[in-house]
């Protein structure tokens, strides 16, 4: 039998486990080191696998509560993105835009606006 995905409708953030991603140029890592350092604290914990379109699946499949990242190309969250939104999940960037190379973020409808607001706040699309 067949399985519908579906995320995780909402956790707090405080209980959400949270996956992302590094860019490869070391002026943007600095930039993700000390977000997600800032972040860490703010969730139950941070996971990170190496492929955006896989974690993006996971969030479908309700093994993460949230992804985000900053800095992918289009091929890397396309076709994850889409299946999380069919899961459930909310997509998009940060102040309302949809998802793009500058921000990508999915989580379930409950944690969504807790996740992009802390990461507006921590001003996680600037570069180093």
């Amino acid at each position: 039998g067949r399985v519908r995905l579906r995320c995780r409708p909402g956790v707090p953030l405080d209980q959400a486990l949270v996956a992302t991603g590094f860019g490869y140029r070391a002026a943007r890592r600095k930039v993700q080191g000390e977000v997600v350092a800032a972040l860490l604290p703010r969730v139950r914990d941070i996971r990170r696998a190496g492929v955006a379109s896989a974690d993006l699946c996971s969030v479908a499949a309700g093994r993460l509560d949230a992804f985000y990242e900053r800095g992918l190309n289009y091929w890397d969250y396309a076709a994850g993105a889409l299946i999380a939104a069919e899961a459930g999940a909310v997509v998009g960037g940060l102040h309302g835009a949809p998802p793009s190379t500058s921000m990508t973020v999915a989580a379930g409808p409950g944690l969504f606006p807790a996740l992009a607001e802390a990461l507006a706040d921590l001003d996680a699309e600037r570069d180093g």
